[in-house]
């Protein structure tokens, strides 16, 4: 057995605030409950794979710690769908809960049965049959299956984004910081697997083995990495999650006809006109409808069909004219453009100055420049 160091420190450290995290998460954390309920499960899993390197780290010849060290490789089937999971319930907002199917979980068994299938020979002797290679097309197959396993479920995580990007102007008429968070947990597990893939090609076609880019060293990274969006999420504000299509309702072209288009074409006027409901810098389509008292289905027809925008756009557009209305009453000189913007309904600058390029083809400063010169 190798004495205590200061990896052996590190590891300690870090399953001591996995198992923290795991649980404070739980106790203080109002927000994102759902997902939340999944990091919580992934930090417990992270910690029991930082076990087993620690382990496999002191070199221990012990039969249980050895075993322990051996069944970490089933939770390298179980990381994906849990990182799958963890992304859909913090994106979409699912009146039934979206559940993990059985067959999910058929790489892990199988693992499972293979770890069991070890428990006939001792540690000394599975330490001959890896030495005289015994045990290489085993490990092959495994690191295989968990490299597809885990780059098919990144793929998964990846259209999710690609679906939220599409949804979120439908949606919501403000930007949240939901999407840069997910990129950077997806990107960072996505460079994890690059390199558990050249080690995976170094080791078993180049026979190059590196202490740093290997196996053990690339999941006890991921994990370490685990903890970091898990200290995140206990600051990170409640999302709004995006509401589930009906499909079917989605293929009507003429939802909306006759009486019940001009009443809702109006009310939607007089909440826009009078009411000035894009004031609101966090308004959904959710709230806009509920203010209709109609469906969200309904209200996206109508913007869609007949005003030939997406619900951002609209209420932006609004926003916009809002904004332009305070500078030409020469509010502007007795507060910032950016305060004015607030005022207008907007949340953030990049979304004030995006929106007022695309309507005005213009920046804000150059279009007062331009007023202030007629």
């Amino acid at each position: 057995m190798q004495s205590f160091n200061v990896i052996h420190f590190i590891l300690f450290i870090g399953i001591s605030q996995g198992f923290f995290l795991a649980i404070v998460i739980q106790i203080i954390q109002h927000k994102n409950k759902l997902a939340n309920r999944i990091l919580s499960l992934i930090l417990i899993i992270a910690c029991v794979m930082l076990i087993g390197r620690f382990f496999f780290t002191i070199g221990t010849s012990h039969k249980l710690f050895f075993r322990i060290g051996l069944f970490v490789d089933v939770l390298v089937f179980v990381f994906g769908p849990l990182l799958y999971l963890y992304f859909r319930r913090l994106i979409f907002n699912e009146i039934t809960k979206h559940r993990l199917s059985y067959f999910t979980f058929v790489p892990a068994v199988c693992m499972l049965i293979y770890h069991f299938w070890t428990y006939q020979y001792s540690y000394g002797e599975i330490v001959i049959k890896a030495t005289i290679g015994e045990l290489t097309i085993p490990f092959l197959i495994i690191e295989t299956t968990g490299i597809l396993f885990n780059l098919y479920y990144c793929y998964c995580c990846f259209q999710l984004i690609r679906k939220y990007q599409k949804e979120k102007k439908k949606n919501l008429s403000f930007a949240q910081n939901l999407l840069p968070f997910l990129i950077a947990i997806l990107v960072t597990v996505v460079v994890f697997l690059i390199f558990w893939i050249i080690s995976y090609l170094s080791y078993y076609f180049l026979e190059i083995y590196s202490p740093f880019v290997s196996y053990n060293s690339i999941w006890i990274a991921v994990s370490i990495f685990i903890y970091v969006i898990g200290f995140y999420s206990l600051k990170q504000p409640d999302f709004f999650r995006m509401p589930i299509e009906n499909k079917k309702e989605r293929k009507s072209k003429n939802r909306l006809e006759g009486t019940a288009l001009k009443v809702l074409s109006t009310d939607l006027e007089n909440i826009m006109m009078n009411e000035k409901i894009y004031l609101d810098h966090k308004l959904t389509l959710v709230e806009l409808a509920n203010r209709l008292n109609t469906s969200t289905n309904n209200v996206s027809w109508l913007l869609n069909n007949i005003h030939k925008s997406t619900f951002y756009d609209y209420i932006n557009q609004y926003r916009v004219k809002e904004f332009i209305q305070k500078i030409q009453n020469g509010e502007h000189h007795d507060h910032t453009l950016f305060a004015l913007s607030l005022d207008s309904g907007f949340s953030s600058k990049s979304t004030f100055n995006k929106a007022f390029k695309m309507f005005v083809n213009d920046t804000p400063s150059n279009y007062i420049k331009k007023l202030d010169l007629v």
